[in-house]
């Protein structure tokens, strides 16, 4: 039986075992309780030595049940086990319970309806075949006990008479509606919450075949920008080559009208490659789920110097200096292009609105199994209502679109998802007028992880 356990059910199932033995201690200290008060106030006259006794199983089984718990939680128990444990526990609830309720009045109890809880926690776990089975176990339970108190083979403990046991004909008036009401709650509350249940998965695996459907379709479609972008890119390199080739006179002396017009054509075509640039990076991280799982050792130093030697004329222009710190031996669990990702957006954007004659400093250092990098700039910050949005795609600042009508919202985001595709976090501390950091925290490379960190 443990092997019937939902395959999609399993982590849940460990969730409710740590109910079910939470909620066990509260039925224990709750009968415990109620036995005491009702032989202190001798409301009843009841078997209250064997009453304790089974109370006290409870307390020890669930003592064991805890202790099991705790050992999983160490080694982690495979699903056989932890559907055995369920299965152990249900079993031993059923067991005490149908005792506790039997010794204080049976069908005469009110709390003989606490079986349909452990149907409906089941219901959730195992299948519908499980469930019934347990349910036709519970009935005939019941069935076999009123059966055998009315044919008198086994004593009836009376709760709201005292007294000796009452005649057949009584016992069968009072007690027969109790026990149909009782098998009928199991069998319907089986069959009510087995059918939601049916139908729940059902409409779930419909939803799932169109998630399916439509993430392949949106990876189909990243898949297409990314070919598209990489086709537009480089005849667009092309043109602004072209035009640095005029603006340097390699060319031949032009005009000077003819050389301001170059120039903001090339100002245009500048900013229609940044475009490019984010659009293959944004359909990369798109089209690539698996992205940051293949990572390997990374010498960051070498990495940063790398991303801010490209660029370095960009800087130049405005006569920003370009500054990085980072210990030679300090190594990051990531991939060469996802760090390109990441520092080529940020420095980018620290030069793109910082003023003529800033400072743009890249910073890592080591922090226990993180390394924390940084990112600064003296540029015009950011306001503080837009950071918590600086993330969200396609949004970009006030100052942004004041500085350049043109651009994506894409390279913060594109940037975000590249750090969590490496498993870290990112963060940004930003004053008006005094510039920003942004804080992103990689981990550092573990001694297993020996893979090729140029895999894209």
């Amino acid at each position: 039986m443990a092997s019937k356990i939902e395959s999609s059910e399993y982590t849940e199932l460990s969730r409710v075992t740590g109910w079910f033995v939470v909620l066990r201690w509260i039925a224990f200290a709750g009968v415990a309780g109620t036995l005491g008060a009702v032989r202190l106030l001798g409301l009843f006259e009841l078997p209250f030595a064997l009453l304790f006794a089974i109370t006290s199983l409870l307390g020890l089984l669930n003592l064991s049940f805890t202790a099991w718990l705790r050992l999983g939680r160490r080694a982690v128990p495979s699903r056989r086990q932890t559907a055995a444990f369920f299965h152990a526990q249900i079993v031993c609830d059923f067991a005490l319970l149908f005792l506790l309720v039997y010794f204080t009045g049976f069908l005469e109890n009110p709390f003989c309806t606490f079986f349909v809880f452990h149907i409906l926690m089941s219901a959730f776990i195992f299948s519908s075949r499980v469930v019934y089975a347990y349910v036709g176990a519970l009935v005939a339970m019941v069935t076999g006990a009123f059966l055998a108190e009315y044919l008198g083979l086994i004593p009836h403990f009376q709760l709201w008479s005292r007294g000796g046991s009452a005649a057949a004909a009584s016992y069968l008036g009072q007690n027969l509606p109790r026990a149909a009401g009782l098998v009928s709650l199991l069998l319907i509350s089986a069959y009510l919450i087995t059918s939601i249940k049916r139908r729940l998965e059902e409409k779930g695996q419909r939803i799932e075949v169109e998630l399916d459907r439509y993430r392949n379709l949106d990876k189909t479609k990243s898949n297409f920008i990314l070919q598209v972008t990489h086709e537009l890119r480089g005849p667009i390199a092309a043109v602004s080559g072209y035009h640095q080739m005029l603006l340097r006179g390699l060319g031949g002396e032009s005009p000077p009208k003819s050389l301001d017009i170059v120039r903001k054509a090339e100002h245009r075509t500048d900013n229609l490659l940044t475009i490019i640039d984010e659009m293959i990076d944004y359909a990369y991280m798109k089209s690539q789920g698996e992205v940051g799982r293949v990572r390997g050792r990374l010498p960051l130093r070498g990495a940063i110097e790398e991303n801010l030697e490209l660029l370095e004329t960009q800087a130049a222009a405005k006569r920003i200096t370009l500054a990085a710190n980072c210990p030679k031996d300090l190594c990051v669990s990531a991939t060469r292009d996802l760090l390109k990702i990441i520092l080529g957006n940020l420095v980018h954007n620290a030069i793109k609105y910082s003023p003529p004659g800033g400072r743009v400093s890249v910073t890592a250092q080591g922090e226990g199994r993180e390394v924390h990098l940084l990112v600064s700039d003296q540029g015009y910050g950011i306001e503080p209502e837009e950071l918590d949005k600086i993330f969200e795609e396609f949004y970009r600042t006030r100052a942004a679109r004041q500085l350049e009508r043109d651009g994506t919202g894409l390279g913060l985001p594109i940037v975000k998802r590249a750090v969590e595709s490496l498993a870290g976090r990112m963060s940004v501390y930003s004053e008006l007028g005094k510039g920003s950091t942004f804080h992103i925290f990689l981990p550092a490379l573990e001694a297993t992880d020996e893979q090729d960190p140029d895999h894209r």
